[in-house]
């Protein structure tokens, strides 16, 4: 295999508006170095990386979309490192390759022998297990749920199932617009004694991290509409 010169760079993004003091300021360093990325959104991966550095000249920096209509293009990718360039991966929010399509990315990287480099930034998964109280040496995450109620239902009753039976952290999250179905869901078809989670606008003024078992939640739901949030089961200690 032929050396690849160029890397590949995983940016981690803002959880929330306004927190770009949490970013390293190494990160700054990085993005000013690159000119080509995959992005999830071209317009918000530039106003970030205006936030980041509002000196920096995003005319001639090259975007290259990647969501549900546009998988990522690898044979882009092959072309750019092949010739010495770097690329840069950032999400929509948090960390790159974790619940988004960056991790085709990160693998072709790897077939050709290029160097992937993870930066240090925000996760929500992570951030809201360290919060959580629960098990932090086996958990499992399992991205986001099914849409329809029966297989919802199905699938969280799965999760509470080896959350209780090995006490391994279940972890998994929902379109913010669809929170309140899920957490209605949780509520009624779990058990009382299991203990949830609930990690919300992580980072953001109005974060909201709270553990309680299912009984304790009732009749007492915070409005998740809207907000980006990380839920996580797991079985009492009682």
């Amino acid at each position: 295999m032929h050396p690849i010169k160029g890397s590949l760079y995983l940016i981690p993004s803002l959880l929330s508006p306004d927190t770009a003091k949490m970013m390293p300021p190494y990160i700054a360093e990085v993005v000013n170095n690159l000119h080509h990325f995959f992005v999830e959104n071209e317009r918000s991966a530039r106003r970030f990386l205006k936030v980041l550095d509002p000196a920096i000249t995003i005319d001639d920096r090259h975007f290259c979309v990647m969501d549900a209509h546009h998988p990522p293009d690898t044979r882009q990718l092959d072309g750019w490192l092949k010739t010495g360039l770097s690329v840069g991966v950032i999400s929509e929010a948090g960390y790159p390759c974790i619940a988004d399509p960056g991790n085709v990315l990160a693998r072709e990287a790897h077939r050709l022998g290029a160097r992937v480099i993870p930066l240090v930034g925000p996760n929500a998964m992570l951030m809201a297990l360290a919060a959580s109280g629960f098990n932090g040496q086996r958990f499992c995450f399992s991205g986001y749920v099914p849409i329809k109620g029966p297989e919802r239902v199905t699938i969280l009753k799965a999760l509470e199932k080896k959350a209780l039976s090995t006490g391994e952290t279940q972890i998994f999250m929902e379109t913010p617009y669809r929170n309140n179905a899920l957490l209605s869901d949780i509520i009624q078809y779990l058990h009382a004694q299991t203990m949830l989670c609930v990690a919300a606008d992580i980072t953001a003024p109005t974060e909201f991290i709270s553990t309680r078992s299912i009984r304790e939640w009732q009749g007492n739901l915070p409005d998740l509409h809207k907000r980006p949030a990380v839920f996580l089961l797991n079985r009492s200690k009682a």
